[in-house]
């Protein structure tokens, strides 16, 4: 066997005399290989590279050395071209796991999670309790907007943290916050000292509006994790936005001294300044925090504030007006910008937010009620009784009519019910208010093809499909409407396209095949 020269590049990479000799005497793709791996573990992944490499011109349909050739060049960061050689480990012998997740994680890198998705579940084919495979594949779905598919792959698995909050992630944005607690407190169970599990559910049980729950565990992961910075913040901010302001000192003071300037500690140690009536400090700690981040409308209004109380009208007038541009909605806020208003001279204006202020406290006073009364309802229609839930999300509903989530699970609870006529109503209430709900637009195009009015449900359908175009069920019951109506070709491009969100859907495959067939029973015969 002829010896391989050695490129300059290789002149500057030297391992152990034994090896470098073997190459240079009898060179083979096992020897090669073994250079490789000891660059490898020594870090010197070009030098790897190298060796890989020159292994692969002995030996071009090694997977084994295809797939390290592909890992040298992710480590290396080129990841572009560690692409074709995991390609080839893969086609040369696709029963192997590692090259799949590589190239998974290759695509995860690239920011290619359609790519990625097909690879970890080919990983997942060869081990289906791959946790690697599993995160990997959440992460992947979850970055294409598929939580559906993320609950679906993942219910049934063994979960550890990581597949846990990807989990009760999926649930949340699918609406189901009781699955997504049930999830998050299952695994506070099995791991009671996880300072992330617990930020996380405590941060669910703040939007759930279950905040006494969420300062009883946050104080318990703080007394049990006292140095850990993200545990201090998380029951900060419980303390700050229950105002337990007692409680609430001595935590922010910790923070100031191990964080002084993270944004949590300034924002939240400025809230705790104001309350204080220490303007002075408030202001500096929330102009800082603002310069870290500036939209940021509870930071500009809590500033406002505090340049108000200390006498600068002009300033507060500037950042109140940039919280309620940026979406702040408490009433303190228009009432405080009334104020200054009317301090600046302004008196049209100061009446103007009085009347804002005045709303706002109604709007606000409403939507406690229906979130809690929606919490509520969720909670009785997991126990089963689904009547008792209708009329507590009918309470959710009346008291929040704007609210086009809640409105939507109230219609859920109805199609439990089997009271189609009033969730078709409350489904059209929906789309009123926010069309783009895929959810709602989707089921009020099942609702209009069970009734046989196919025009009126393909219509709900398309906008299904426009507002979230990954969204495979939609897409799967349009091409089946269309077929209804006998428009093949574009119930074919439907079908197509939900088989290419999700290639293994069983129904959208059976759809295929029974519209290719009737489409071949309609077709006029030839002479």
């Amino acid at each position: 066997m002829a010896v391989v020269a050695a490129s300059p590049a290789r002149a500057a990479c030297t391992g152990p005399q034994a090896l470098e000799s073997r190459v240079k005497l009898h060179p083979s793709a096992e020897a090669w290989t073994e250079l490789g791996n000891w660059f490898g573990d020594h870090q010197q992944f070009s030098c790897a590279r190298d060796s890989f490499r020159a292994g692969l011109r002995l030996q071009p349909k090694s997977p084994q050395l295809n797939y390290l050739l592909g890992l040298s060049l992710y480590e290396t960061g080129s990841l572009q071209d560690a692409i074709d050689p995991l390609r080839r480990s893969i086609q040369i012998d696709s029963s192997v796991m590692k090259p799949h997740l590589l190239l998974a994680a290759v695509f995860a890198r690239l920011q290619q999670p359609a790519d990625a998705e097909p690879e970890f579940r080919a990983a997942l084919s060869i081990d289906p309790t791959s946790t690697m495979a599993l995160h990997g594949l959440a992460a992947a779905l979850g970055a294409q907007q598929k939580s559906d598919a993320v609950i679906a792959a993942l219910r049934n698995a063994p979960l550890d943290e990581e597949l846990s909050l990807d989990l009760a992630n999926a649930f949340y944005q699918e609406g189901a916050t009781v699955d997504a607690v049930n999830v998050l407190s299952k695994a506070m169970a099995s791991s009671p000292n996880s300072v992330r599990i617990s930020n996380e559910l405590v941060t669910l049980y703040t939007k759930v509006s279950r905040t006494l729950d969420a300062e009883r565990l946050a104080e318990q992961t703080y007394k049990a994790h006292p140095d850990d910075v993200s545990a201090q913040v998380s029951y900060l901010r419980i303390l700050v936005l229950n105002g337990d302001w007692g409680p609430a000192r001595p935590v922010g003071a910790k923070l100031l001294t191990e964080a002084p300037h993270d944004f949590d500690t300034l924002y939240l140690n400025g809230v705790l300044e104001r309350q204080e009536s220490d303007y002075a400090g408030a202001r500096d700690h929330l102009t800082e925090a603002l310069a870290l981040k500036p939209d940021q409308p509870s930071v500009l209004a809590n500033l406002g504030i505090a340049l108000s109380r200390l006498h600068d009208p002009a300033g507060a007038k500037v950042q109140l007006e940039k919280a309620i541009e940026f979406g702040n909605t408490e009433p303190e806020t228009h009432f405080e910008l009334s104020t200054v208003l009317r301090t600046l001279g302004d008196s049209d204006g100061a009446r103007q937010e009085m009347l804002r202020y005045q709303q706002a406290v109604k709007e606000k006073d409403d939507t406690t009620l229906a979130v809690s009364k929606a919490a509520e309802a969720a909670q009785t229609l997991q126990k089963g009784d689904v009547r008792h839930a209708v009329e507590l999300y009918r309470q959710a509903f009346a008291a929040a009519p704007k609210n086009a989530l809640i409105g939507y699970r109230f219609s859920s609870a109805l199609d439990q019910a089997g009271d189609l006529d009033e969730e078709r109503t409350v489904l059209e209430q929906v789309i009123a208010i926010d069309p783009t709900i895929a959810l709602a637009q989707n089921q009020l195009g099942y609702l209009d093809s069970q009734r046989g009015d196919y025009a009126s449900a393909e219509q709900h359908f398309r906008q299904a499909v426009t507002s979230a175009p990954r969204f495979t069920q939609a897409w799967i019951s349009l091409a089946a409407t269309l077929g209804v109506e006998t428009r093949y070709d574009a119930a074919q491009q439907a079908v197509a396209r939900a088989l290419q969100l999700d290639p293994g859907n069983t129904q959208a495959q059976q759809l295929s095949h029974d519209l290719a067939a009737a489409q071949s029973q309609n077709q006029p015969a030839k002479n």
